[in-house]
C-alpha cells in the first residue's frame, strides 16, 4: 500500500500543522494509502512511526530512507505545504528512485527541492551513505536538499506541478492552474497568509493554531507503530 510521510520534529511548528496534512490529503488523494508521521510525539489519531535516528531538524528527513521506514511505494510531504487539487498523479512518481521538484530558489542550495518527493521506498543509499559521516555532513551543507543534490546531482525525475508561494502565486494572486502543492519557505507560514487563495485551504489549520486543540482524526486501521 503507498505510504503518505511526514516529520513533526522539533518546535517549528504546532502540531495543528499534521491533522491539517493529513486531512488535505485525504481530500486530494483517492488512491488507498497509510498517512504516517515519523515523530517522538503523541499524536491521537494520526499513525506515528519512532525516528530511526534523532537527526536534529530538516536532517530528520533522511530517516525517511532508512531500511524498515519505507517499505512501499512513498510519497513526502514537508508539513508547511498547502494541497491544493488533486495529487493522484504523484503515485506514478513512486516508481523512480527518487522524484522531487526542481529547486527554484535563487539561494544557491542545490537542485533538489526535498518539501515533495516520491520514491519506491527500497532506496537507502542517502541513509546508508550519511549514517556514517553524518557530523560531518551536517557541519559542511546546508541541509538535506544540499545532501541530496550532492548525492544524485540531476539524476533524479523532476515532479510538475509543485510550486512555491513566494515565486509563483503572492506576485500574481492566485493559485496557477497546473499548482497542486504549494510549498513554503521562510516566512510567512500557511498560517499567517490572509489572502484568499490560500487562506481557503488552511481553515482546518488555522482552526486548529488559534484553538490549541487541533480536530482529531479517526486512528488508521493499522493504529501506531
Amino acid at each position: 500500500m503507498l505510504n503518505v510521510f511526514c516529520v513533526f520534529w522539533g518546535d517549528k511548528y504546532d502540531k495543528s500543522y499534521v491533522y491539517a496534512l493529513k486531512e488535505m490529503v485525504e481530500k486530494n488523494l483517492t488512491v488507498e494509502h497509510r498517512f504516517k508521521c515519523i515523530t517522538k510525539t503523541n499524536l491521537p489519531g494520526i499513525n506515528t512511526v519512532k525516528p530511526f535516528v534523532p537527526y536534529r531538524g530538516w536532517w530528520q528527513k533522511i530517516g525517511l530512507f532508512s531500511p524498515g521506514i519505507a517499505t512501499g511505494p512513498s510519497l513526502y510531504f514537508d508539513l508547511d505545504v498547502v494541497i491544493t487539487g488533486n495529487i493522484d498523479y504523484l503515485v506514478d512518481y513512486t516508481k523512480n528512485q527518487l522524484a522531487a521538484p526542481a529547486n527554484w530558489a535563487q539561494s544557491g542550495h542545490g537542485g533538489i527541492q526535498s518539501s515533495v518527493m516520491a520514491w519506491s521506498g527500497n532506496w537507502f543509499e542517502p541513509f546508508r551513505q550519511f549514517k556514517p559521516k553524518s557530523a560531518e555532513i551536517m557541519g559542511r551543507l546546508w541541509g538535506d536538499q544540499e545532501y541530496l543534490t550532492e548525492l544524485l546531482g540531476d539524476n533524479f525525475e523532476k515532479l510538475p506541478g509543485i510550486g512555491s508561494y513566494k515565486y509563483h502565486v503572492r506576485p500574481f494572486g492566485v493559485v496557477p492552474d497546473d499548482m497542486k502543492v504549494c510549498t513554503f519557505h521562510g516566512k510567512p507560514d500557511p498560517h499567517e497568509v490572509t489572502d484568499n487563495c490560500i487562506s481557503q485551504y488552511t481553515q482546518t489549520l488555522v482552526s486548529g493554531i488559534k484553538s490549541g486543540t487541533p480536530n482529531t482524526c479517526e486512528l488508521d486501521s493499522t493504529g501506531t507503530d
